[in-house]
């Protein structure tokens, strides 16, 4: 049995499952094996009539979130591998 969360989250998603159980939570509905599960799935909107999804049509799905660039704090390494740059060009402008 499949069933979904009838409230979507922030991003418009439905919490869903697909499991063996006997009653379905408070907030969930069912979803039949006769309703067609669009591509979006999870990001759906859903009709629900006496716990029972009737109609679920497809959503927009969100662009992920960028991740940011780590930075990379200098190390020791960096920071002695600058001072020889550092020597090397004195030497040179001499």
């Amino acid at each position: 049995m499949k069933i979904i969360e009838i409230s979507s989250l922030d991003n418009g998603a439905h919490r869903n499952q697909e499991c063996g159980i006997f009653s379905v939570p408070s907030g969930w509905a069912i979803i039949p094996d006769s309703i067609p599960i669009p591509d979006t799935f999870p990001f759906v909107d859903i009709t629900v009539e006496n716990g029972i999804v009737t109609s679920m049509t497809e959503r927009t799905v969100p662009e992920p979130e960028p991740t940011p660039e780590p930075v990379q704090e200098p190390t020791v390494w960096d920071e002695l591998d600058a001072a020889y740059q550092e020597g090397v060009s004195r030497a040179y402008d001499q």
